[in-house]
């Protein structure tokens, strides 16, 4: 092995320990709601989905999305993902979505946990993590709220419940009638 590659494979390997790090110091308990009042329109995705596919957050204009930035190895991403599913299934339709960009894992993994989980919503992969700074994503998870005009109107970083994915959609939802 080459000297870049161990240099290589080690910073990998302490990102990955550091984001880990971060996911277990987010609980839903700390995460406050956040402000709604975002204007910045949100940096476009366009990025494979676990089948070999390819979806743009702007495919998705016209809707309410939840972005989702998410890992397997992440504990707090598992333990909400159920509650993503929920939000998804009470509001999914016409205006309404989740997108789960997940960072740096292999297309089989996101797949299997997918079936295992039954996770409905859609979901890409960000294999190099090229998308977070982007999204400014410092920790895992990480979910932003775009408005139905492509607006970034928020963001909560660490764990987001049920009931505040649900009031939060509500919200967006209702102003954007």
């Amino acid at each position: 092995m080459s000297d870049t590659s161990v240099l290589h494979t080690t910073m990998h390997r302490l990102l990955l320990v550091l984001t880990l790090l971060v996911c277990v110091a987010c609980s839903p308990a700390t995460v406050p709601l956040p402000d709604l009042n975002g204007t910045a329109p949100a940096p476009e995705i366009s990025l494979p989905t676990p089948a070999g596919g390819t979806l743009s957050l702007s495919e998705l204009q016209g809707k309410v999305v939840f972005v989702n930035f998410w890992g397997t190895y992440c504990p707090p991403c598992l333990d909400e993902m159920p509650d993503l599913q929920a939000t998804y299934e009470a509001f999914a339709g016409d205006r309404f979505t989740v997108l789960a960009v997940n960072i740096e894992e292999h297309p089989d993994t996101v797949s299997s946990y997918l079936a295992e989980n039954d996770i409905s919503f859609a979901v890409v992969i960000s294999d190099d993590g090229s998308i977070n700074p982007d999204f400014a994503i410092r920790v895992l998870p990480t979910t932003w709220f775009v408005d139905a005009d492509g607006i970034l109107r928020g963001r909560i970083e660490g764990q987001i419940s049920s009931t505040t994915a649900k009031r939060i959609a509500a919200q967006l939802l209702a102003e954007n009638e």
